[in-house]
């Protein structure tokens, strides 16, 4: 989830401007870019954050063809807009674009794109739409591994982000495939070793240091490999984005479960009874 705040570090981050000049590129005071740029955990207006995300498509270019990315974007519009039966019709018609498309079986980057979109469709199927779940789910990780495969082989380095955001498709899925507590499954800690889950988080909190998501990420895996220096690491570099990640009980969002606290992340139980004991 690319929040306002993220898109300003990454603006920040690639054009190395000042906020003032941020404030001017975007016709916003500079308060509030202030504001948006110095807390993670603050929702600004819609006009904010559509000012904000079309200076970021200008200054952050996309690795991937904009028609595609396009795509990404209509469906995550159905998803937010559409009835569960529309969204779904809309779903079968993108699955018969993309599975015709001419580059779909090359290892361009257009193709692992594609392969994602592919996932994404399957995952909802089987986790929104709850669609024939145990087949869905296991397509959508046979497209995200397939955009992994393809993205691997590219070395360079911009694909690092891109890269780690498909890992975590793959992840979510596992997640919510998995029956039993993920705290306690060894099938997933065995996973994430195998994979160095998190040298992927490390490397990714190497170029974006300001994204506590990722790092919130890092604490998760960490925890439940139940690496106590691994998740000290990650949580003091949430703490470096924000102060206020030292209280377990901080909630970024009181809006979505998605930004619950620490202590209330079920994933992270092995972690806070660490702390607390």
């Amino acid at each position: 989830m690319v929040t306002p705040y993220h898109q300003l570090r990454q603006i920040k981050h690639v054009t190395g401007w000042s906020q003032e000049r941020i404030a001017r590129e975007t016709n916003l005071g500079l308060r509030t870019i202030g504001r948006v740029y110095g807390d993670p955990t603050y929702d600004p207006t819609e006009v904010t954050k559509r000012l904000i995300a079309q200076l970021h498509k200008k200054i952050i270019v996309s690795p991937f063809p904009e028609y595609v990315d396009w795509l990404f974007e209509r469906y995550d519009y159905w998803k937010e807009s559409l009835s569960k039966r529309d969204f779904g019709k809309e779903q079968d018609t993108l699955e018969h674009l993309l599975l015709n498309h001419k580059a779909i079986d090359s290892m361009e980057l257009i193709a692992c794109r594609l392969c994602w979109l592919l996932g994404h469709i399957h995952y909802d199927r089987a986790f929104y739409l709850k669609r024939n779940t145990l087949q869905s789910a296991i397509a959508a990780q046979e497209w995200y591994q397939k955009a992994l495969e393809i993205i691997d082989h590219f070395s360079d380095e911009s694909l690092i982000v891109q890269r780690y955001k498909i890992q975590q498709c793959v992840v979510s899925t596992m997640f919510n495939s998995c029956e039993s507590g993920r705290c306690d499954n060894e099938k997933i800690r065995q996973w994430f070793a195998d994979m160095s889950y998190l040298n992927i988080v490390r490397s990714v909190l190497d170029v974006e240091p300001w994204n506590w998501v990722v790092a919130k990420n890092g604490l998760v895996a960490a925890s439940i490999l139940r690496l106590r220096d691994e998740c000290l690491f990650f949580w003091k570099a949430m703490q470096k984005v924000d102060k206020r990640f030292k209280d377990l009980d901080f909630a970024p969002s009181q809006k979505d479960d998605y930004w619950s606290s620490i202590s209330d992340d079920p994933d992270l139980s092995w972690f806070v009874n660490l702390v607390r004991s």
